[in-house]
């Protein structure tokens, strides 16, 4: 069961917007007659069950999907396909500067502005960055100004999970009409705006029977990232950060057999912002636990996970990429362990729900 994020024409009027300039004005719904341009932004949805065996009726988590803070740059192009921005319009600014967005059921947002009748047949380019309030690039600047500008959220040693998904995870896009970022001003242009997450989530699981997580930390996450893919950033070793469990993530209190449950997930683990990954420093994922042997010993252990498709880092160095859900799954199957845990990542693009898909030997597997 997939999420849509189609809008009806009828929602088209369920957003406020407009812009800086004296001949803008608040869009009061579908009988205005003025030329404007309307934004369909579809968010992505909360998450991608890949090992599940039921559905637990909860489809949609607001934190990573919900829109707190929209900012839109508009960009004139020119002949010669040098751009300028022109104009910034926000969800926090006031009188016709002010966007004014409305959840509809769907997990989309619309919203129109008005064109100013000097743009008609002009060429634009629109940016996009939500739950975030980066410094705005200059007026004029051009279309790539946002290369290297960062997120207004910086890690420090030690964080958790939970900070990013504090006030909404920062996501971005750029609008296209047609399949083209340059959008020539007609009456009623329609562009779509494809947000995404500018971070990556781990999760943990496991249905070994015998198997209990005790703790769960990460070493080598990035301080930051830019609100716009770019050149994966290479962190060097002494400039990463150790991360903590999100405190909204518990560990289980007891060994999966004894649970009334038949497996453990461990969702929202990390959220951690994008990097590259290589021998000079590689994030890893450490897990300690305790297996019970037998029925009569128990035993405790550890394993380091890095992003190898090895666990001795022996094999490919794997990047953590914005958008992407990567899944620790701990054990073999069910099957009881009698010796060291072993591990496997798998890795999905972080993109609409669907409930009840179960692991299949087709999902990519990045480290055996």
């Amino acid at each position: 069961m997939k999420s849509s994020y189609l809008l009806s024409s009828a929602m088209l009027a369920a957003l406020l917007a407009a812009s800086c300039g004296n001949d803008s004005a608040i869009l009061s719904g579908p009988e205005v007659s003025e030329s404007t341009v309307t934004f369909t932004l579809h968010t992505p949805g909360c998450e991608k069950v890949i090992y599940s065996s039921r559905a637990d009726g909860q489809i949609h988590d607001e934190e990573e999907f919900a829109i707190t803070s929209l900012a839109l740059y508009e960009y004139e192009v020119a002949d010669d396909g040098s751009t300028a921005l022109k104009r910034i319009m926000k969800t926090d600014g006031n009188g016709n500067n002010a966007l004014k967005p409305v959840t509809n059921a769907d997990l989309g947002y619309t919203f129109s502005i008005i064109v100013p009748a000097e743009n008609d047949g002009k060429k634009f380019r629109y940016k996009f960055v939500a739950n975030d309030v980066t410094a705005d690039p200059e007026l004029e600047s051009s279309f790539d100004s946002f290369a290297t500008r960062k997120a207004t959220r910086t890690l420090t040693d030690g964080c958790t999970a939970d900070f990013f998904a504090t006030q909404g995870i920062t996501m971005t896009g750029v609008a296209k009409s047609n399949g083209s970022e340059d959008i020539i001003m007609n009456k009623g242009v329609q562009c779509v705006v494809n947000l995404q997450r500018i971070v990556s989530r781990i999760d943990i699981a496991y249905e070994t029977p015998n198997l209990m997580v005790k703790n769960v930390t990460l070493s080598g996450a990035p301080a930051n990232s830019t609100l716009f893919a770019g050149e994966l950033p290479a962190p060097a070793a002494n400039e990463c950060l150790n991360l903590g469990l999100n405190v909204n993530t518990k560990l289980p209190d007891d060994f999966l057999e004894n649970l009334d449950d038949d497996k453990v997930e461990l969702k929202k683990a990390f959220y951690v912002y994008e990097r590259k990954n290589s021998e000079e420093s590689c994030m890893t994922i450490h897990i300690e636990y305790q297996v019970f042997a037998n029925g009569l010993d128990s035993y405790t252990g550890a394993i380091d996970v890095p992003f190898n498709t090895k666990t001795d880092k022996s094999g490919d160095y794997v990047d953590a990429l914005r958008n992407n859900l990567y899944t620790i799954v701990l054990g073999n199957g069910k099957d009881p362990i009698t010796g060291k845990v072993s591990a496997a990542i798998v890795v999905k693009e972080w993109t609409s729900a669907e409930i009840d898909e179960p692991l299949t030997d087709e999902d990519d597997k990045v480290i055996e």
